[in-house]
């Protein structure tokens, strides 16, 4: 898996970072597979949040009706 910054936000970015920091300082190999399953969930998340939001941009130009009622 790789992962792509285009969808993270600079919140996101932030919290990343900090992560990685941690991750670096961490004492034991299970607190470094902890930081890095976070960064993946948070990658992850940022992805299914752009597939969600450009299904439902897709919908919207799909179903014109929609617009006539509004």
């Amino acid at each position: 898996m790789t992962n792509d910054d285009r969808y993270i936000s600079q919140e996101e970015k932030a919290i990343i970072q900090k992560l990685k920091s941690e991750m670096f300082n961490a004492l034991t190999v299970e607190h470094m597979k902890f930081y890095k399953k976070e960064i993946d969930k948070i990658y992850d998340q940022a992805e299914r949040r752009e597939a969600f939001l450009e299904k439902m941009e897709k919908r919207e130009h799909e179903n014109p009706i929609r617009e006539f009622f509004m």
